[in-house]
């Protein structure tokens, strides 16, 4: 965007629908570059940045008080809950399917297997498809959500997005124009910038949905 006011007005509006992420990708950048010049020697410091960080650097530059950066440069452990339920989940599909496969025989294994792939594929597909997303961004969702859904690293959302923006990618007028879109439910499928956003967020949602099906339903036949 050429616009520093059109970027503040829509960081602005990511940070009231989601305050962690602008907290995370915006405002920590802002405090680290703005405090990194206020350390260095000289009279006239330069430092180019993107026109959506602009106004964030000039707040913290314009206070007086010096930022403790360690918190932000040191990337916070993850807890062990969030450890056990980031594997456990994985952990807990494959090894139902082996011991289905096991006690039931390869017939059932497979079928559960199956149904884990269509229980996830379907529903990440579905949100692309809702959202009108190219074919080829469908059939990604579909083919990677059983695999992601077994990993923490990565989910659905972050492959589709990236393949439409890669199928589709957005041109300058969208950029210049997001801010009013923004607003706008029905901009959201027509501006492509916006598109990428909302591929993510639907095909995840069908991802989630998909593996608490598939979950539910490969735990409850190892008890058949």
């Amino acid at each position: 965007l050429s616009s520093k006011d059109d970027l503040s007005e829509i960081m602005d509006e990511i940070g009231k629908a989601m305050p962690v992420l602008k907290k995370v990708i915006n405002d920590e950048r802002d405090q680290y570059i703005a405090q990194k010049m206020k350390e260095c020697s000289g009279k006239k410091i330069v430092s180019v940045v993107g026109a959506g960080h602009v106004k964030g650097i000039v707040k913290f530059l314009e206070s007086n008080d010096d930022l403790d950066l360690k918190s932000i440069e040191v990337i916070p452990d993850a807890t062990l809950f969030s450890k056990i339920l980031g594997w456990g989940i994985p952990f807990i599909i494959i090894a139902s399917i082996f011991y289905i496969g096991f006690s039931q025989g390869i017939t059932e294994a497979g079928n559960n297997a199956l149904f884990w792939i269509l229980a996830c594929g379907i529903p990440s597909a579905v949100g692309s498809l809702i959202s009108a997303a190219h074919p080829l961004t469908i059939l990604a969702s579909f083919v990677s959500a059983p695999i992601t859904s077994l990993s923490p690293l990565i989910g659905v959302g972050y492959v589709a997005a990236f393949v439409q923006a890669y199928m589709q990618p957005p041109i300058v007028k969208e950029f210049q124009e997001v801010s009013k879109d923004f607003r706008k439910i029905g901009k959201w499928w027509k501006n492509r910038l916006l598109k990428v956003f909302l591929v993510f967020i639907l095909s995840s949602i069908g991802g989630v949905i998909g593996t608490s099906v598939g979950f539910f339903e490969i735990v409850r036949n190892v008890f058949n």
